[in-house]
């Protein structure tokens, strides 16, 4: 059994990783919508380059997030109030921005009532499609948990590696799509990657038992990201072939991301323990990570905020500047959601203990 100063150093590692892979879909949102990974079939500058190094450095982001619940989860305890939390933390985002986009009459026409629907049932419309799957894994938590304790380590492994075949594997290694293939946005694969963490939890890492063979898995799997991308787009500009494969090494659910989210997992698991100043800080920070997510990602903010920094227009700009730009850009994005979300934090506390002296039959 790990010691207890062990325990310690990993969750201070995963708490500095939330923050890094929240960056890193920041990142994400702020290349992909802004136009800014060129085609990789023809001549590419400098600036993409760099921007589509950027992406794919960054594209494990999700799949950690979701490693990351089962890690922890598999050990907790389901609680209604946590569930409770995260649906009113998502209507904050959805349903509050639209009120302050009506206030400053900025707010789109919405003349029927089925538009309005994504920003008061955000869960329901998968208005954030992370926080829906992540609200179904959390109600099945219970059962997750029973089941998962009731296998023994030879079943597991076997429950992880048919979904990983069935969800991952074959897609990754075929030149067409598949009916079934959600691309990593689903519940489904969210439940593979939740298991997948919760058996390292429970049995550890056989192969990944460093962090130097974490580091090496991570950044191996993104050359080869990189070098899929380029040779497909190649194919697909001179044959006119594998239109829709030129970037399938980016989904989620490819084999290629998987393995980079495992090594940059493997990585911060086993590095050295942070300083107690860093871990402290990072340990203030990251349960407000999901409200920078929540904050970018919000139906009337999800296209607009690249315009803020003046993302679309960067592209001719010099690589100091183009750098410059995303990086600062993603920076501020990231404070400004967690500010937000440590102003709804404050917001609802005050809340909840204005409704519990409300219920104190002993209150005047």
């Amino acid at each position: 059994m790990a010691s207890s100063q062990t325990e310690t150093k990993r969750n201070a590692n995963m708490d500095i990783l939330r923050m890094i892979s929240m960056m890193m879909v920041t990142m994400l949102h702020a290349l992909t919508k802004s136009d800014l990974l060129p085609f990789m079939g023809g001549n590419v500058g400098a600036n993409g380059w760099i921007a589509w190094a950027l992406e794919i450095l960054s594209v494990p982001a999700v799949n950690i997030f979701m490693f990351i619940s089962g890690y922890f989860m598999i050990s907790s305890k389901f609680k209604i109030r946590r569930l409770a939390e995260l649906v009113f933390q998502a209507l904050f985002y959805s349903a509050g921005v639209y009120g302050l986009f009506v206030l400053l009459g900025q707010a789109p026409d919405r003349s029927d009532s089925y538009g309005l629907l994504p920003y008061f049932l955000p869960i329901h419309m998968e208005t954030y499609w992370f926080l829906s799957a992540y609200v179904i894994i959390y109600l099945l938590l219970p059962l997750l948990i029973s089941g998962v304790h009731a296998m023994t380590k030879k079943q597991l492994q076997g429950v992880i590696f048919w979904l990983l075949l069935f969800e991952c594997v074959i897609k990754s290694f075929l030149p067409v799509r598949l009916s079934m293939d959600s691309k990593g946005y689903s519940f489904l694969w969210y439940l593979t990657l939740f298991l997948a963490g919760a058996y390292v939890r429970l049995y550890g890492f056989r192969f990944l038992h460093t962090a130097r063979r974490g580091r090496l898995l991570y950044f191996g799997s993104s050359l080869l990201i990189l070098a899929e991308i380029r040779i497909v787009s190649q194919i697909q500009a001179r044959t006119g072939h594998l239109k829709e494969m030129t970037t399938v090494a980016l989904e989620y659910n490819h084999i290629l991301v998987f393995c980079s989210a495992i090594g940059i997992f493997a990585a911060f698991l086993h590095a050295k323990q942070p300083g107690e100043k860093i871990a402290r800080l990072a340990g203030r920070l990251s349960p407000y990570c999901l409200g920078v997510y929540l904050l970018q990602e919000s139906p009337l903010i999800r296209y607009l905020w690249q315009d803020w920094f003046g993302l679309r227009e960067v592209t001719e700009q010099s690589v100091p500047v183009f750098l410059g730009r995303i990086l600062g850009a993603v920076a501020a994005m990231f404070a400004l959601g967690i500010c937000a979300d440590i102003l709804r934090s404050v917001l609802f506390r005050i809340v909840t203990a204005f409704i519990r002296k409300d219920k104190d039959p002993c209150s005047t």
